[in-house]
């Protein structure tokens, strides 16, 4: 399954908000190791009910996965029948498993932690109920050059912080996800963002037009950074394509071109509406009375993104948090 949704922080940003944080890696202690009899061979080690994983360690060392038992033909290697939950593994020469070293399960940490920023960037998505566009082009990141507003950033750190920790110390762990939403006082990050307290530099309302990056070449540092407008259709997914690539900066005539493709009755994106409009940093249509900024910056031609447009009225989320009610 693939995907056009960001992911708005890094491994890095985990670690400036938790630096304590990999501590909570998911090992478990492999333990009750026996000799494989039948093998042939008494370097061989096996231990049953493990549990589920993807990476065997030694002493903190990765070791290497091999197909079955016969390709155990050196140390560090191991081999995990998860039909029968049982784990055949050769350590390090002449070591038992049980005394000498220590053997863990668990997942790679890099992939581990990058889930938890693509579930916390998933989730701070749904929750603030707002687009969150890129700080792309020249003159209009932050102080950092990163590629998100830096509330989105430390929430989405926080966040995937608190699914590390939560696990092992409650307390700890809803320490730092209140910092992010905070159901009983609503003083999280995104709560504050829902109820306009803390804007983002393209705040809108709604989630009626959604930007999502289909392909952009590596050489490209423009990109759309706005919208507006009212959809005039229930749903489309609009496709906005740059035409001819070039630079678009201010004080120079641009030379940039995009194009756009709508829904019809035949399918998504295949009705042409905006054939070669010059990128002039104005809002421009790209369809359904429906409008987006490009920054300024290097387009490549082929770059691609995906406008998804609803003119339904949306019931979820949103910052109103009281209504009147009058008696009649």
């Amino acid at each position: 399954m693939s995907t056009y949704l960001e992911t708005y922080c890094t491994i890095e940003d985990i670690q400036l908000v938790a630096p304590f944080v990999f501590d909570y890696d998911r090992k478990r202690t492999i333990t009750n190791w026996v000799s494989h009899s039948g093998s042939g061979n008494d370097e061989i080690w096996k231990a049953g009910s493990v549990g589920k994983f993807s990476q065997l360690y030694e002493n903190d060392i990765e070791q290497t996965l091999v197909a079955d038992i016969p390709s155990i033909d050196a140390d560090g290697k191991y081999y995990f029948d998860e039909d029968t939950d049982v784990v055949y593994f050769r350590p390090a020469t002449n070591a038992n498993p049980n005394y000498d070293i220590t053997v863990t399960a668990g997942r790679d940490n890099k992939t581990l932690f990058n889930e938890f920023i693509s579930r916390s960037s998933d989730f701070v998505r749904s929750y603030i109920n707002k687009p969150v566009y890129k700080n792309k082009g020249i003159g209009t990141g932050d102080s950092l050059g990163r590629d998100f507003p830096e509330v989105i950033v430390r929430a989405t750190a926080l966040l995937a912080a608190s699914m590390a920790v939560l696990p092992y110390d409650e307390q700890h762990g809803l320490r730092l996800q209140n910092q992010v939403y905070d159901q009983e006082n609503g003083t999280g990050l995104l709560d504050l963002i829902r109820k306009g307290i803390i804007s983002l530099d393209q705040d809108e309302d709604g989630r009626d037009k959604i930007v999502k990056e289909v392909s952009v070449d590596s050489a490209t540092t423009g990109a759309i950074v706005d919208t507006y407008g009212y959809p005039s259709v229930s749903y489309d997914r609009i496709k906005v394509i740059i035409d001819t690539g070039g630079t678009f900066a201010a004080g120079t005539e641009s030379t940039v071109t995009y194009k756009t493709f709508t829904g019809s009755d035949k399918g998504l994106k295949v009705h042409s509406t905006q054939e070669a409009e010059i990128i002039d940093g104005s809002l421009q249509p790209i369809g359904h009375g429906v409008y987006v900024r490009f920054s300024t910056g290097a387009y490549t031609a082929n770059d691609e993104w995906e406008v998804e447009v609803s003119g339904l009225d949306h019931t979820a989320g949103g910052g109103i948090e009281t209504i009147q009610l009058k008696r009649r």
